[in-house]
């Protein structure tokens, strides 16, 4: 019986370190500090209530220009480098009215673990042709 007692001792020491360091790997793979499979960590540039509208449809701004409005947000662990937003119009009787890359972010930068970055811009177009559809999209590199 005497020989039982370290054993069961052993057993429970044992089991309390494992216990314990599962729990801190638990902890770090939440955090997100130690990779899992399907982490996310490289930047990711998401809209995020971003839209565009013609102002030169709208009064009192009777100027053609394209307003933008909305928010940019990096979705991943890392920091985007380089942000731009990418906008791309067409005027309602077809044909391409805007083509253009925009910087956003404090110099191009945009903090990850969900930093999001205001944008309102207008962008002046030409022609006497109303804008229709636009897409936005966020482009960033993951070096500096």
């Amino acid at each position: 019986m005497e020989e039982q007692k370290p054993l069961r001792k052993k057993v429970t020491t044992i089991l309390v370190i494992t216990t314990a360091i599962l729990a801190i790997v638990i902890v770090l793979m939440f955090a997100n500090i130690i990779p899992t499979w399907n982490s996310n960590r490289e930047a990711r540039l998401v809209n995020v209530g971003l839209g565009a509208r013609d102002l030169g449809q709208e009064p009192p701004y009777d100027v053609q220009a394209l307003r933008i409005e909305g928010y940019v947000c990096n979705v991943g662990v890392e920091t985007a480098y380089k942000s731009q937003l990418h906008v791309v119009s067409t005027y309602v009787t077809g044909g391409v009215a805007l083509d253009t890359y925009i910087n956003i972010g404090d110099g191009g930068t945009i903090y990850g673990g969900g930093h999001s970055i205001k944008i309102t811009v207008d962008i002046p177009y030409s022609g006497n042709t109303a804008l229709g559809s636009s897409t936005l999209t966020p482009t960033c590199s993951q070096t500096p």
